[in-house]
Formats: C-alpha cells, sequence, structure tokens
C-alpha cells in the first residue's frame, strides 16, 4: 500500500518527540520521563503496524451486498451524497465483513438521510492515494476517521428506520444542521454548521479562503479553541451561577465534552482538546494540580494508543505544536512580577502569546498548506475572544430553532453580526503587504532545524527581551517557512498525472518556472478541472506565485483546459503556442477569450526558435497539413541541463515523425515524453531508434476509453530499450537533473512511509 504523505514526515515527528523527552529529562533530572520516550517509540512503531492491517491486499474482490445503518450524510463537490454507512457485507463467495464502516458515494437522484437502514450492493474500492505531490490524500483521512472501505454502489434501497442510540444520535444532528440552513443566510449557515457539528461541506470556497488567508481558519471547525470554550462556559454555569462544588463541575464538564464529541464528527483538534480538558478535570476532583506539558504528553499517548494514525495528521500535528507554543509562552509571562506588566499588559500578552503559537506552528502550516498568514497573529487577537461569543450566542440560537424557528431566527442575530465582524477584519487584513505569503513546502531537515534552534533559545537564549534572539528566531522561521525558494538549487521536471492528457512542470535551479501543458477532462467545466485540482497543488506546493513561460503543445483540451485554470490563478509571463493554423474550434476561441481577459503575453515559434534551455523542432515553418487533424501542428520542444536532454512530443503522429528525420531535425534525447498518450499511430520504430531514449514517459489515463498506451507502442519501446514510466499506473513521474549529467527518476508509487523503508533495509541479506 502506498501512501501520499513524505518518508520522512514520521521519522521527523518521531524524532522531535524523542529530542524533547530528551530535554526534559536532562532538565528535571529525572529519569522517569525516561518511560515517555518509550512511549514515543511504542507509538511511531504501532503507527507503522496499522497502516500494514489496512493494506488494500484485503479488500474483497467482486460485487457485495449488505444492510446497514446510515449513521452521517453529506454533499460532494460535484453534488453527489456522501454517506457513512456501518453495516454487515457478504461477498459472491458467501465471505462476510461484519461491523464495516463503508464511505459511500452515491450517484444516484434519491436522497438517504441518517438513522435509515438501507441494503446496498456494489463493489468495494480502494482508497484514492495522492498520484501527484501535493495531492490530497484521501486514504490518510479516511483511515483516521476509521472507515474500512468505500464503496459506488449500484443501488440503496431503504428498508426503515434504525432505533438505535446512535442512530437517534445521528439524526438529532442532521435536525439541528436543518434548524441552523432554516434561521441563518447559506454562508453563515455553513460556517455554523461547522463549528457546531464538524460539517464543513457547505463553507463557500471563496470563504474558506478568506479565513486561511487571515490564519484563523481554524475558526471554521470544531478546534481545541471551541472545545475549551465549552468547559469554560460550563464550569462558570456550574459554579458560579448553580453554586456547585468544583468537583461536580469538573465531573459534568467531562461527561457534557465527552457527550458533545460524540456528536459532532471529531477532527484531531478537537479530540486533543477533550482528551486535555479531561485530564484537567480529572486531576480536579482528584485534588491534583495539573501540569500543562504533562496534560499535553498525556493527551498525544491517549490518542496515539486509541488511534496511531494521528500521527501522520496535519490537524494532529498542528493542534499539539500549537498549544505547546501557548503554553510555553504562558509559562514565560507568568514569571513576570505584576508591578512589571504595564498598563496594556493584557495586549501585550496576548500579541506575545499569538507569537508563540505561530513560532511553533508556522513551519509545519508551510509544510502541510504550503502557505502561512503574517496577519493571523493580529486577527488571532480580535477574533479569538469573539469566538467565544459565537459559540454561546450559536448553541444558544440551535437550541431555540429546535422549539420555534423564529426564536431560533432573534438570536441568530447575534450569530450574523459577529461573522460579519470576522468577515470585515479577515478582508481588512489580508489587504495589507505581505500578510498571506505562498511558502512552499519547507524540506523536513530545515524543520528539524528549526525547532531545535527554538527550543534551545526559548531555553537559553540570554536575558528576557533580548532582540538577539528575537532576530535568531525569526531568522531561523524565515528559513524553515521559504527554505524552498531560498536553498532550492536543483532542476526537476514533474511529469503530472492529469489523467487522459499531457501536463508537466519545469522547476529549475535558478528559481524559473515552466508548464508544458496543463491537462484537462473533456466537458468538465473550468475552475474544477485538473488544472485547478492537480497542477496548481503542486505549483504551490513548490511555491511558485508567477511562471516564466507556458507552452501549450496544441489547443485541444486535453493539454489546454488546466493550463487555463493556471492561468487565471498565476501571472504568467508568456504564452507559446505553435506557429500553426489551427483550426478554429471551440477551445481555440475559448484559448483566446482566455488570453485577452487575463493579459497573457501570446508568442508563436517554429522550428530553430529556442532560449533558457528550451528549442522548439516542430511544426516546420510553411507546412499545414491538409487533412484537419489539428494534432499536426502539435509542438515539438527539447529541453536541456547540463547535457541530459528531454524530448517532448505533443500528439504528434508518425507522418509528423517522419518529417522530422527528413529534416534531419536532432531528436536525440535521454527521456522520451511519448506522443499522443502511447497511440498506436506515434512512436514510429525509425524515430524512437533516432531519439534513443533512456526513459520514456506516457501519460495516459488510467482505463481511458482509447485503450492508450497501445500494446504495439509499448513493444516498440521496448526494442529500443527504453524504461518505461506510466501515469496511469505510477502516477506522477519526478526527473532529477543532477549538474554532473545524471538523473534520477521517481515515481509517486515508489513513495513510502518511513518504517516501511527501514523494514525492507532490515529484511535484505
Amino acid at each position: 500500500m502506498r501512501l501520499g504523505i513524505s518518508e520522512m514526515m514520521c521519522l521527523v515527528f518521531f524524532l522531535l518527540i524523542a529530542v524533547s523527552m530528551l530535554y526534559f529529562v536532562t532538565k528535571e533530572k529525572n529519569g522517569r520521563y525516561l518511560f515517555l520516550l518509550l512511549f514515543a517509540v511504542f507509538g511511531f512503531l504501532s503507527a507503522g503496524y496499522h497502516w500494514e492491517q489496512n493494506s488494500d491486499e484485503n479488500i474483497p474482490v467482486g460485487m457485495v451486498q449488505g444492510e446497514g445503518v446510515i449513521k452521517d450524510t453529506g454533499l460532494t463537490a460535484s453534488q453527489n451524497q456522501k454517506l457513512t454507512i456501518l453495516c454487515d457485507l457478504e461477498d459472491e463467495r458467501g465471505g462476510t465483513l461484519q461491523d464495516v464502516k463503508l464511505y459511500v458515494l452515491w450517484r444516484g437522484e434519491e436522497r438517504f438521510e441518517a438513522g435509515e437502514r438501507v441494503s446496498l450492493s456494489g463493489e468495494l474500492v480502494p482508497f484514492y492515494t495522492p498520484s501527484y505531490p501535493g495531492g490530497y490524500d484521501e486514504e490518510l483521512s479516511l483511515t483516521t476517521k476509521g472507515f474500512d472501505y468505500k464503496m459506488y454502489p449500484d443501488a440503496i434501497e431503504h428498508l426503515e428506520e434504525d432505533a438505535s442510540c446512535s442512530s437517534a444520535l445521528a439524526r438529532g444532528r442532521a435536525r439541528f444542521r436543518a434548524v441552523l440552513d432554516s434561521i441563518l443566510p447559506g454562508e453563515e449557515s455553513g460556517i455554523m454548521k461547522a463549528v457546531l457539528t464538524g460539517e464543513k461541506d457547505d463553507i463557500p470556497d471563496d470563504c474558506y479562503e478568506l479565513y486561511t488567508k487571515a490564519g484563523v481558519v481554524h475558526v471554521l471547525c470544531i478546534s481545541g479553541l471551541h472545545m475549551s470554550i465549552l468547559a469554560m462556559y460550563l464550569s462558570f454555569f456550574m459554579e458560579k451561577v448553580l453554586g456547585r462544588s468544583r468537583r461536580a463541575s469538573a465531573a459534568v464538564t467531562i461527561l457534557t465534552v465527552l457527550s458533545f464529541l460524540l456528536f459532532i464528527e471529531p477532527s484531531p483538534s478537537s479530540v486533543r482538546a477533550a482528551a486535555m480538558i479531561c485530564i484537567v478535570m480529572v486531576g480536579r476532583i482528584c485534588f491534583r494540580l495539573s501540569d500543562r506539558m504533562n496534560n499535553i504528553a498525556l493527551a498525544a499517548l491517549l490518542i496515539l494508543s486509541i488511534q496511531p494514525l494521528y500521527l501522520f495528521h496535519a490537524g494532529f500535528q498542528l493542534s499539539f505544536l500549537t498549544v505547546m507554543g501557548i503554553c510555553l509562552g504562558a509559562s514565560k509571562l507568568e514569571k513576570k512580577k505584576k508591578k512589571d506588566r504595564g498598563r496594556f499588559h493584557w495586549l501585550k500578552e496576548g500579541i506575545l502569546i499569538s507569537l508563540y503559537a505561530s513560532l511553533f506552528s508556522f513551519p509545519m502550516v508551510a509544510y502541510h498548506f504550503y502557505s502561512v498568514s503574517i496577519v493571523g497573529i493580529l486577527a488571532n487577537l480580535i477574533i479569538v475572544p469573539l469566538s467565544g461569543f459565537l459559540l454561546g450566542f450559536g448553541m444558544l440560537s440551535g437550541i431555540l430553532g429546535l422549539f420555534s424557528i423564529p426564536a431560533g431566527v432573534f438570536a441568530a442575530g447575534s450569530v450574523y453580526g459577529i461573522l460579519q465582524i470576522f468577515k470585515g477584519i479577515c478582508s481588512a487584513l489580508t489587504q495589507l503587504p505581505f500578510a498571506y505569503t505562498l511558502a512552499g513546502r519547507p524540506s523536513l531537515l530545515v524543520i528539524l532545524l528549526y525547532y531545535g534552534i527554538l527550543l534551545w533559545f526559548m531555553e537559553f537564549g540570554g536575558k528576557k527581551g533580548s532582540w538577539k534572539v528575537g532576530v535568531v528566531l525569526c531568522g531561523a522561521m524565515f528559513c524553515a517557512v521559504f527554505e524552498n525558494a531560498i536553498f532550492r538549487k536543483e532542476t526537476t521536471v514533474a511529469f503530472l498525472d492529469v489523467g487522459q492528457g499531457d501536463g508537466a512542470v519545469i522547476s529549475a535551479y535558478d528559481g524559473k518556472t515552466y508548464l508544458i501543458d496543463g491537462g484537462g477532462v473533456y466537458g468538465k467545466e473550468i475552475g474544477k478541472n485538473v488544472g485547478r485540482n492537480v497542477v496548481l497543488p503542486y505549483l504551490e506546493s513548490l511555491g511558485v506565485s508567477r511562471l516564466d513561460g507556458v507552452f501549450l503543445s496544441h489547443p485541444d483540451s486535453d493539454h489546454m483546459t488546466g493550463m487555463l485554470e493556471v492561468l487565471e490563478e498565476i501571472p504568467t509571463k508568456g504564452l507559446y503556442l505553435s506557429d500553426y493554423s489551427f483550426s478554429e474550434t471551440e477551445d481555440t476561441l475559448l484559448l483566446k477569450e482566455m488570453v485577452e481577459k487575463n493579459q497573457v503575453p501570446l508568442y508563436t515559434v517554429k522550428a530553430g526558435d529556442g532560449s533558457d534551455g528550451f528549442r522548439c523542432l516542430y511544426p516546420l515553418e510553411g507546412v499545414t497539413f491538409r487533412d484537419g487533424d489539428d494534432n499536426h501542428g502539435s509542438m515539438v520542444l527539447k529541453y536541456g541541463y547540463n547535457g541530459t536532454e528531454i524530448l517532448f512530443t505533443g500528439d504528434i503522429s508518425a507522418a509528423d515523425e517522419r518529417f522530422l528525420l527528413e529534416q534531419e531535425a536532432d531528436v536525440s534525447a535521454d527521456i522520451l515524453k511519448v506522443a499522443h498518450h502511447g497511440s498506436k499511430y506515434s512512436s514510429d520504430a525509425d524515430f524512437l531508434e533516432t531519439v534513443s531514449p533512456k526513459a520514456a514517459v506516457i501519460s495516459c489515463g488510467a482505463g481511458n476509453l482509447y485503450g492508450h498506451p497501445h500494446g504495439d507502442t509499448l513493444e516498440r519501446l521496448q526494442a529500443a530499450e527504453a524504461e518505461i514510466y506510466r501515469t496511469d499506473t505510477e502516477g506522477a513521474i519526478l526527473v532529477k537533473l543532477k549538474r554532473d549529467g545524471t538523473f534520477e527518476i521517481e515515481t509517486m508509487t515508489e513513495r513510502k512511509p518511513f518504517y516501511e523503508n527501514v523494514k525492507e533495509k532490515l529484511e535484505k541479506p
């Protein structure tokens, strides 16, 4: 099984825990802390073991059928219904699977509700793993949530209402969401459903993007902040209003927090907060003082013992790092005497705590999301205090709405007002210079070095308030976050998995980035195509905010549509198109419209043109085919770096290849992007013999209707002794061009988690 996470991610997080534990052993001079280190080792190994137990090889083959209960519902981006079903299944051979948690994507028109018992049939399919760097890891996300399998069912039939407590809870959750839809406008309702129930599907994309850029996206989910506010409300109500003891208040708080966790869709941050709250409350019941760092360590131990896969989850890592920064910042401030605080100490302390939280989270935010928000330090000063009122009024309006919609609407007025304040603050702050910066993914070695510097300076960095400490920490944070752009001095070529199409990104050693085609799914609208879903995430992972050139081999939708989506989002110095008389089609008209709309300089190129390592070999000047096939106008482009050459051939046919050979064009190359997705009518034997590639990359879609790559083409490539790579079976093909003239090729399917690499090395004789 292949994971869409970095091979070293698990190692870095484990080393961070180990270094922290050894630090406490040294500082406290207490060997008992070594037990925590042993628990860290146990958690690391158990996480790897858990992945092995969830292998795709265990998925039953063929049709399965069974009955189960719908536990939750939602909608995908394409408005298909997604269902969480707990069921028993039977396969074609009579084998049974009991208590299976199934992730179901239903494409039918009928809609189902939570709490219904249904029968269903279909084939179980493996979870999707990212086939390109920066892609969404469905396998990690869903497996962490406890799902066993995924299904696109052929049929679902309603049987009856389920009377179990869990189904009643699911129906209550669905009814509560419906109330929020009734008492609030669409955008505000989507936010509050996320805040109160964990359902984030209805948050508009532009709203989510705004909160992300402002650095307060944690407000749009049930984060540790909301759980802490809930606990604070309960303690205040029990002790100040009802006059109960602290022990009774703690017991009720534990019960309520755990009940709320059952009601919502748990996230790593909410689980972390619930665990820490319960630990503190248990200490209060037992008359024991709590220690923040011990609470953090114990909460992590409890969570990972129940679900080891949280170790790989961005939410788990960021939640613990952020709360660690807050706790360390608060402990520093507590050591300062009250008389030295000054008149506006609350503002200064708020800024410092927010800064500590950012110092601990920025590098990992950049690693997982490729960008950081500088203004988040300021935005949180206003939005975090107001979040308490938002949660309180939101719960009140939702509960009132269950009994009376008018009463709920009246109470929801405050919710609407607070959300408008949030929106105004975010909009204003994101207009500031450098408010939101695309950083790319920093290397894990630099991240680990950064945290080592951070911890060392926090303990041994000199006097309080030393400006030297601040300068060093800010410099270290800057290098960790922006390391991708500062220190990257290698040239890579990524043949992305864009389905049945072509799309490649060249990231040069000098910081320049080029796009050669952009893929595209025919009939899928712009904004929801592979440019948005595949090419842009990869460019963001590199920290690319401007393209130095875009080469379009020819204006077919499977090469162009994704590229147009990229042009909508990223400034481009120039678009290069073949100097060929293409037919006027919907695609060519769309190309002209988008180029004019985005004011992209358009250049035409022909054989002989070139610069910056690029040389155009085709089309030939003055040559036009009369058969109406615009593939003849495909640009053939050669890119070279330190003696390594790559030949991009678009969708040329064998006839075009013969023209190139007759003109004695220098088509020799180390790596060949195979023409027309491996079509039978391209990649002629004479052409392949002249190119003499060491490696051949075929960009095509899995199970495509055209049968690409054709068997004859594969045989000709094998006869040419070229090593074949395919995006349909191996995902993105990543080529690293070295300065000594050699190159390395890695595929996404070769990327493994760290524990698998260690295991393979240990098993070698």
